[in-house]
Parts: C-alpha cells; structure tokens; sequence
C-alpha cells in the first residue's frame, strides 16, 4: 500500500516537473545587456571653422553596448551623477588679481538645446543627478553605439567633474552602471605653471604701484597731502576723499589703459592679502582636480595631459608663498570695507554675469536706471565709452551676445534709455539705438520691432519722416515686424515704404513693384484678403507693363493674385488662373522649378474647393512623385501636398463623386 501511495507521488512530482520544464522551454530568455565601453570622444565641434562660429567644446561621451541575453533589449534613460565638482581658472584666471576692476564682455555660446545631459556649473552641481530619455533597441546578439553630450553653461573657466553613469532598461528596470569618469568643461588645457602664476602677481605688484602713483598725482594736483603707502596706507575706499578719478574709473586710469572702464578692486587695498587669496585658490583648485582625475576609471585627454602640471604646481607653491613672503598656512581676514557706492563698470558686470543672482542683477539695473536718469555725470561717461567703443557699438554688443544671452539684452535696453536721455534729436544717438534694436533681433524679433518702433517715432520728428536714416530704419521695422508675425503692423509698415519707394526710385523702379507685393502679402496675411486682391490687381497691371509677362517676378504676382482670389472667397477664378499660370510657370522656370510645383499644389487645391473632388485628387496624385522626386519624401511641401491628396481622395469618394 505504501508503496503505491509512493509510486504515486512520484509520478505526480514527475509530470509538474516536466510541465515546468517544458514551459520554462518555451519562455523566451530575457535580454542581458553589458557595458562594452565608455570612452570620451573629440568634442563634436573639432574642426575650428570661422564661418560656423566658436566650436562646441562639449565632452561626448562614447558608450558602447551588448545584448548577450535572449531577446531584445530596449535602453530607456541614463542617469548622470555628479560625484564631485570643481570650477578651475583657464585663460581669464589672472584677472581675479588685479587692482582694478575692467569692464570685460566676451562672446560665450549658451547651452545649445540639442545636448543630452545639461550638467550645472561645480557650484550647484553638487548631488545633481540629470536624467536623460534614451531610445535604444539593441537586438539579440548584437551590440550598440551612441553618443552623450553633456552641456554646461558658458565658462571663461573650466569644470572639472567626478560623473557616474547609470543605464536603465526594458520594462523591469533593470540596470548597469558605468566606472567613474571625470571630464572637463570646455575641453581645453587650463592649468597655470608656477611660472606664470608668478608673472600675474608680479604684474599685480606693478600695478597696484601705478595707481598709488596716480592718485599721488591727483592728490597732488588737488594741493592734499599723499598717502604714506609704507607705513600706513589707506585699507579703504573712505580712508581717501571723495571724487578721485585716478580710485572711482571715471576716466581712463592710464593712458595706456585701452582694454576696459576702471574702478579700484578690493585689491588695491590690501595686497599682500589678495596674494594669498589669489595662491590659495590654485591650492584648492588644483588639489581637487587631481582628486577627481586621480580617483575616475576613466578621465579626458584634458584631464590627463593637465594631471602632471597640476601635481607640479601644487609641489611650487609653498615656494611661491615664501617669495611674496606669506605664509601657506595664513587665512585671510576679511577687510570689513562697506559695500559703498558700486561704480557703473561694477553694476554693468553684475547685470551681464549670467552666475550672478537674479537679485543681484536685477538690483543691479535699477540702480544704473536710476542713475541714468539722474543724469550721474560719471554713469553718463561711462555708457557713452560703450556707445563710442574702440570696436564699434556694434563689435560690443556681439561680445555681450546681445541676441544670444538674455542678460544682455538688460543691458542693451539701459544704453538705450541713456542715448535718448543724451542725445533725443541727435542722429549719432538716433543711429547707435538703431544698432542695439538690429542686434537684439538676432534672437528677439518682437523686441527689436518694439525698440525700432519707439526709435523710427523719434527719428520721424527729429530727422523728419522722409531722411535716409529715418526710411532705413523703416524698412529694419518692416522686416522685423514680419519676422514676429505681427502682419497687421507690417503691412501698415509695408504701406509707408512703398510710398519711400515711388518718391526717392519712381513708381515703376524694380523694389517699389516687389515692395507692393510685400504690401499685398502682409494684408493677406494679415486676414484682409479683399485688400489684399486689391493690391495684386493693380500690381498686375503695372508688372505685366514694366516687367513683361514673362519676368520670374510677374509670374508670383499672377499666383499671389490667384491665391489671394481664392482666400476671398472665389475659388472658381483662382483655380482658373493657376490653370493659365502653370503652364507658363513651365515654359519659363521649368518644370521642376519649386515656384512651377508651388503652383500646381494651388491649382489642386483650388480645383478641389471650386467642387472637383476628384479632378484634385488626380492633379494631387501626379504632383506627389515629382515634390517627391524634386524636394525628398520628408520636405515639408512633399508632405503637405500629400496630405492634400489623402483629403481630396477622401473628399472624392470610392467612385470619384465629391463627397459632402
């Protein structure tokens, strides 16, 4: 009996476990992905060419993966954590030490939208942990290759990181993580020899001399007594008197000094301590760079190559401190100088410091705000140096990235406000607001044509309406005004600069013709199509008399006319002059001209909403394969006139009978 009950059991334990097996047989095995490799690639921008702007000096990451697992593997996200971060001085370093403070704008590019991972400067970027949406397939068996960009904000310095890498796949979040990598931000050498450190300081020493020896010179001239710079010398700016050029940058310090606006820095006052500020923070820096290269899997080229000159460096330095005669061991004591009066050089940098807070900066503006509008003497000569730049107005506002960095544009609205405050009816003045407006629109189309608006109004009545400037400055709101989408207010434009045009070139030079067909365009545009047809109506006549029937330029008219036609509400006429247009439209241009296919597109189309469904689905069926032919599958035109085929066909009915 027991042995029956066992030989039952047994047969039992037998078939589960043999349905578990065959089932587990039949299971698909899950995908097993694994990190071949994470290499830091040449920024995406290597190869410097002029014509491209400033190349993008991002790190790339490299990553390369394997699916060694059963099925296929989809990589969802990567996370980017940053370990450990630090800010280190490149080519702009010597400038924290100096006796005086140079207004210094240089052309920076913003983050660009197209990078994966945007990564913040070192001193917000601890604990930061950036996500990235990732869209890998890696099949079964096969491996994988894609690149990361991470994006940090403009720098004169460079960020060294500490990163790991995390990537998660498939549904079940799974997950492997990379070995430590460090990076650099801009990929560029920034280590200072020993050498060079001690050229900045000697600089530093010889120019702290000079401007002791110029507000000798001024005290001097004023009959005051000189301070007595060895035994004691002044610790603050209270401890001289008010009003000297040589300390407030009222005026160029030296006559040599050509590279900026001047006011005495913290510095000047005490030396020997921003010395040992100035050492210290290439301690610190320098320490902790080697810190995060030295404990990363894997670092940059940059990081690498800068590794020994770094060690180097911090090996010299308590020489350096001992031939200043400083301690290496000293901490600074703070000077306990008041805040007192900021020069406009310094509120100037404080708006155009994109790490500056929005507080400062905004405290910053109306400060200089207020004080343009006082008329302050020394903020008055300061903005007109920067309207009258060695380089051009024009040369400083692209430095500032007027049109690129949004901080700059503060900027750009308070030089504005003082050229009208100095100058309402000078044309000087007059031309140097027309430079700021052109240039904000390199990125703000509305705000130019609003700075351009307010400008022509001043120039109207101090230039009078119909001066050169005052029409060129016309027609720059003109352009703007189209570039915001603002068609109303253009074709108003339009309307003066056609009027220009039949005054200063006569009514039927070339540019009044394409002027009034601008004019047309915006009123259509703009939702007058009455008006609109008006305009092309008369234009027709006059571009078939001066141009001839068979000028490219007289061709648009005829097919802005018919379009317009059909906008107002008579598609019947419309489609009958795209009709006569097309074949002209081939005899001249071609037939694969985009302006021949533009009109056959509006011949459909116009055919459809006269009532012939089907006659623009077959005129819509022809036209495909030739945009497709002629302009690529994925062009904008190609798939709008497929979209229209896919409508009219609809529209036409499986027995081509207009559907309604």
């Amino acid at each position: 009996m027991l042995a029956t009950v066992l030989g039952l059991i047994g047969g039992i334990a037998a078939a589960i476990i043999g349905a578990w097996a065959a089932l587990r047989a039949r299971r698909l095995p899950k995908s097993q992905v694994e990190l071949v490799d994470v290499a830091i690639a040449p920024p995406s921008g290597s190869v410097s060419d002029s014509s491209l702007g400033p190349r993008d000096m991002s790190p790339v990451l490299d990553v390369k993966v394997r699916n060694t697992g059963g099925q296929s593997a989809v990589l969802k996200r990567l996370v980017v954590r940053v370990d450990r971060a630090v800010r280190c001085g490149s080519m702009f370093a010597s400038m924290r030490l100096t006796p005086y403070r140079a207004l210094w704008v240089g052309a920076v590019l913003p983050v660009s939208a197209t990078y994966d991972a945007a990564i913040p400067p070192p001193e917000d970027a601890d604990g930061f942990r950036a996500v990235i949406g990732l869209s890998q397939v890696v099949a079964q068996g096969e491996a994988d290759r894609f690149e990361i960009r991470l994006g940090m904000d403009p720098t004169f310095d460079t960020y060294v990181y500490g990163l790991d890498l995390e990537f998660v796949y498939d549904g079940n979040d799974r997950s492997m993580t990379s070995p430590s990598v460090a990076v650099a931000f801009p990929q560029r050498g920034f280590v200072y020899s020993a050498d060079e450190i001690r050229a900045v300081i000697r600089g530093f020493l010889e120019d702290t001399a000079k401007v002791r020896d110029a507000i000798d010179t001024e005290m001097t001239a004023r009959g005051l007594p000189v301070p007595d710079w060895e035994s004691a010398p002044p610790r603050r700016r209270s401890d001289l008197p008010d009003g000297l050029v040589s300390v407030d940058g009222n005026s160029d310090l030296f006559s040599s000094g050509g590279g900026g606006v001047y006011e005495v820095t913290e510095a000047f006052w005490d030396p020997q301590r921003a010395i040992a500020d100035h050492l210290q923070s290439f301690q610190r820096m320098y320490r902790e760079a080697v810190e995060i290269t030295s404990g990363a899997a894997l670092a940059d080229d940059v990081l690498t190559a800068s590794l020994p000159s770094a060690e180097a460096v911090l090996a010299q330095l308590p020489a350096l401190y001992a031939e200043f005669g400083l301690s290496a061991t000293a901490e600074a004591e703070p000077s306990g100088e008041p805040a007192g009066r900021k020069q406009p050089a310094g509120l100037m940098a404080e708006i155009l410091d994109h790490n500056g807070s929005s507080t400062t900066r905004e405290s910053a503006i109306e400060e200089l705000r207020s004080r343009i509008r006082a008329r302050d003497e020394g903020t008055f000569w300061f903005l007109g140096r920067l309207a009258a730049g060695e380089d051009g107005l024009d040369s400083w506002l692209a430095r500032i990235g007027l049109g690129t960095m949004p901080n700059a544009t503060s900027a750009a609205e308070l030089l504005d406000e003082f050229l009208q405050l100095r100058g309402p009816d000078d044309r000087e003045s007059l031309n140097a607001r027309r430079q700021i407006a052109r240039r904000r629109g390199d990125g703000d189309a509305a705000g130019a044509a609003a700075a351009l608006g307010a400008l022509l109004d001043d120039a109207s009545r101090a230039l009078g309406p119909q001066d050169p400037d005052t029409c060129a400055m016309r027609v720059e709101l003109f352009y703007f005004l189209r570039e915001s989408g603002d068609m109303a207010a253009a074709a108003t434009v339009a309307a003066d600069i056609v009027a220009d045009q039949r005054r200063t070139l006569g009514p039927d030079h070339r540019n009044t013709i394409l002027y009034r067909h601008t004019l047309g365009f915006c009123l259509g545009e703009a939702g007058d199509c009455p008006r609109a047809v008006e305009v092309f109506t008369a234009l027709l006549v006059d571009a078939l008399r001066v141009l001839g029937p068979d000028d490219p330029d007289t061709l648009n008219v005829r097919h802005e006319l018919a379009r317009w036609q059909g906008k107002a509400g008579n598609a019947a006429d419309a489609a009958a002059a795209f009709a006569e247009i097309v074949p002209d439209r081939i005899r001249i241009q071609g037939p694969d001209h985009p302006h021949t296919l533009m009109s056959r597109h509006n011949l459909a189309l116009w055919t459809g909403e006269a009532g012939d469904a089907a006659g623009a689905a077959a005129a819509f069926a022809e036209l495909v394969p030739d945009r497709r032919r002629v302009l690529g599958p994925e062009h904008p035109d190609t798939v709008k006139s497929e979209h229209a085929l896919a409508h009219w066909r609809e529209q036409a009915g499986p027995h081509g009978r207009t559907v309604r």
